[in-house]
């Protein structure tokens, strides 16, 4: 359940229970990702966090990395602060004189003040851990914050005579109430703190993703605040008191966040988003259809550097536009992006980015500014610099060439686990679709799962077709996702959901173990495939480790059509090892990847960043495509592009040797990559065989013979540093096998096999005592772990 706010200690209990945990990803700024995705303050194109001044003459707002401040009724907006740093979250004093903000200045979150007219800006608090969401006190003489210096997410009081940080409670989003008396903010849903006696009551117990952002109108008796219960993010009115709450906004299709009220009390401001970009409007206090609320106009921006724009072109290799993934990097030390874009930043390092498809135009500072484009892993990555004239406008055409032409020799990419909607500011489907094409996926399985009790995705959009978006290049198709409390298991190709989404859900009816059985022989039974995703964060040296997972028993049923080695939530080289066990034990599962990535959140990666790679026999078509991934004719990549051949055959094909024929075999193995690598590796049967040391980082090539005694398999991969151009930690590659059978006897390495035996008891020792909706489950359940047990002991 999405609950907030649990202390680290719990979230980590919580964490106990899946194969990956929270805080699995290098985050930016070293918190769990639903913290750093859902609640830490961005950078946007348009207007966020608005805070109507005390006279009711302004609205500031971030934008752009910068506190601004326009008229309430529009017009012209003035920036109050400039780069390099970036600032969010405005506040307004309670004499008008002063802003307070967050502001990220030093690769951390501060609280800091400027001058409403703008100024020099003062730090007001400062910790590693960050500080953000700053709320005065109604006398002027206080700050309240956010902070996790204390290891959860606690609000604190800065008094400035003192210059002392006190705790006052655990929670977030502090609003102080019109008297000074009462503090509201969210924990676990909306509730409100005597500041005199400490005592908190709930006013509102509503499942939350860190957006509630209470508002008090200037009476002290209600407060607005933010809800997900429709789907949508929506803003409603709650008495203090409690009770039943009223709706304000309600557009299902859009987003609307962050309110604040006018100090006469009788409209508020908010923002509504629209494929990534804020817009600011206000309404009537009383709320209503979008057609009584009043868009607060930006005529034109007052900065406090002089700008210019830059004109963006990206060409392919015929001189035709094409899409990509742009980087801005200005000449004042930070990043930007169109007007209508969705400005977004990387989790691995801070670089910030936006998608093209068509010709765009950017405001950046006068200077030296620098453009880069990327346009997937066939392109090779190129700059533009150009000198932007203040008040003037500068043209940068990129011209791509190619890398390589995988589509010519019948090799297509794909990512087979890609979120549209998880939470985030909301896309439609073709901002979605424009994303897929800048980063030139040729196949797109967007995922639609459930996250705590709310989908996650539409209900229509599975049809078991491609979406009517797709080209003859870049196909899109909508697909399910199970999460369970032993592993999450993706469906591509079908046509009608299995239920129910989850297991091992606390707190909701499926909260018991549950087999994957269902899912994996449903998939299969609608003609689709069903396959092992983000399996392990490191390698699972025991079989209490693996038994995180229900592959090794999901496997001996026959069960499981590919496995992702790679995707943003866990590790390739972790969950490699598991998979040269399962090679080893006589599975023939293709490696695949997908990303896992949510593509309307504003930090996160951009799909694609983890692919799978299929080698069609026919036109690109989505069947074609899962049909290349059921042979195995496959390679998984986080970047580089790797091929292999083993006398002559490709990955998922076999060779049939008899049992006196020689041991040495041919290899080729050929990487190329836009990101540096470091070796290429020959694997048979799991051992490294040969090693290559890169010479040239982007192109690596093994052309030799290997012994393979014994059969079984052969396979390559490579490895290299983290790279700007990758979404994932670091540069990896690995190839299916080929398959190698000497005299009519298929290879199995009986120490894994035995791991796997042993995998299949630490499953059973981890769900044995858990609270089964029924004993028919757990017979059910105990007999499939029989099962499996069976298997390899025949097996061995």
């Amino acid at each position: 359940m999405r609950r907030l706010i649990l202390p680290i200690a719990a979230l980590a209990a919580a964490a106990a229970i899946v194969s990956i945990p929270l805080d699995a990803r290098p985050n930016r700024y070293g918190h769990s990702d639903r913290e750093e995705r859902h609640m830490l303050p961005t950078v946007s194109s348009g207007p966020q966090n608005p805070a109507w001044s005390p006279d009711g003459r302004w609205i500031a707002f971030s934008m752009r990395g910068d506190i601004w401040k326009i008229p309430a009724e529009g017009g012209e907006a003035i920036a109050l602060t400039s780069g390099p740093a970036y600032y969010f979250e405005p506040a307004w004093s309670p004499d008008g004189t002063r802003i307070a903000f967050a502001f990220e200045a030093t690769g951390n979150l501060d609280i800091g003040i400027v001058s409403a007219s703008g100024g020099p800006v003062e730090t007001v608090a400062s910790h590693e851990r960050v500080d953000i969401q700053p709320a005065w006190s109604r006398d002027g003489k206080s700050l309240f914050f956010v902070s996790a210096r204390a290891g959860a997410f606690r609000i604190f009081r800065h008094d400035f005579a003192a210059n002392t940080d006190t705790a006052v409670t655990n929670g977030i989003q502090p609003a102080v109430s019109p008297d000074g008396k009462f503090l509201a903010y969210e924990q676990s849903g909306l509730r409100v703190l005597d500041l005199a006696t400490g005592e908190s009551r709930m006013v509102r117990d509503e499942e939350t993703e860190y957006r509630m952002e209470p508002a008090w109108t200037p009476d002290g008796q209600n407060i607005l605040y933010v809800t997900e219960d429709e789907g949508s993010n929506d803003i409603r009115i709650v008495s203090a008191s409690g009770g039943d709450a009223i709706e304000l906004t309600n557009d299902t299709t859009r987003h609307e966040m962050s309110p604040s009220v006018s100090a006469d009390g009788t409209k508020f401001a908010f923002v509504q988003f629209e494929a990534g970009v804020p817009t600011l409007y206000t309404a009537a206090i009383t709320g209503g259809r979008s057609s009584a609320w009043r868009k607060v106009p930006i005529t034109k921006r007052r900065s406090l550097t002089p700008t210019g724009r830059v004109r963006i072109r990206v060409v392919g290799p015929d001189g035709q536009p094409v899409g990509a993934r742009i980087y801005i990097d200005a000449s004042d030390g930070r990043h930007y992006t169109p007007d209508d874009g969705f400005h977004r930043s990387m989790m691995v390092f801070d670089r910030h980015y936006f998608h093209m498809t068509t010709d765009a135009e950017v405001e950046v500072p006068a200077g030296r500014t620098t453009i880069e484009a990327i346009r997937g892993w066939q392109f090779v990555p190129k700059s533009a610099v150009v000198d932007v004239p203040a008040g003037g406008v500068q043209t940068a055409t990129i011209r791509l060439e190619r890398l390589a032409d995988l589509p010519s020799r019948g090799w297509y990419s794909g990512d087979s686990h890609v979120h549209d909607l998880h939470q985030g500011v909301g896309l439609s489907h073709e901002a979605f679709f424009r994303q897929l094409i800048a980063e030139d996926i040729n196949v797109t399985h967007a995922l639609i799962h459930m996250d705590g009790t709310r989908l996650m995705g539409r209900w229509s959009d599975l049809t078991g077709k491609p979406s009517p978006l797709s080209t003859s290049a870049h196909i899109l198709q909508y697909a399910q996702e199970f999460r369970g409390g032993l592993g999450h298991i993706g469906m591509i190709g079908t046509r009608e959901f299995i239920l129910p989404f989850v297991a091992g859900a606390g707190g909701t009816a499926y909260a018991q173990p549950s087999l994957e059985n269902v899912y994996l022989e449903g998939a299969r039974a609608q003609g689709g495939l069903a396959g092992f995703m983000h399996p392990y964060q490191s390698a699972p040296r025991t079989p209490a480790n693996a038994a995180a997972t229900l592959i090794a028993l999901d496997l001996a049923l026959g069960l499981g059509d590919y496995y992702d080695i790679g995707a943003l939530w866990s590790d390739e080289l972790g969950s490699a090892d598991f998979y040269y066990r399962l090679l080893n034990a006589g599975f023939r599962v293709p490696a695949t990847g997908g990303t896992d990535n949510f593509s309307d959140v504003f930090l996160d990666p951009p799909p694609g960043s983890d692919r799978t790679f299929a080698h069609l026999t026919g036109p690109l078509t989505h069947q074609n495509w899962i049909d290349a991934i059921k042979r195995g004719r496959t390679f998984f990549s986080t970047g580089p592009l790797l091929f292999l051949q083993v006398d002559g055959r490709e990955p998922g094909e076999e060779i049939a040797v008899p049992t006196n024929a020689p041991a040495a075999m041919r290899v080729k193995a050929d990487v190329t990559s836009i990101a540096p690598v470091d070796t290429l590796e020959i694997l048979v049967n799991g051992e490294i065989v040969q090693t290559v040391r890169a010479t040239d980082p982007k192109h690596v090539v093994f052309d030799g013979t290997v012994d393979v005694p014994l059969g079984g398999w052969v396979a390559a991969r490579t490895t290299g540093p983290k790279s700007k151009y990758l979404g994932d930690d670091y540069a990896f590659a690995q190839t299916s096998a080929v398959y190698v059978v000497r005299g009519g006897k298929r290879f199995v390495k009986a120490a894994d096999v035995q791991f796997l035996s042993d995998t299949i008891d630490a499953i059973w020792t981890r769900v044995e005592r858990s609270r089964w909706r029924s004993d028919a489950e757990r017979i059910a359940f105990r007999a499939a772990i029989d099962k499996a047990k069976a298997y390899y002991t025949r097996l061995r």
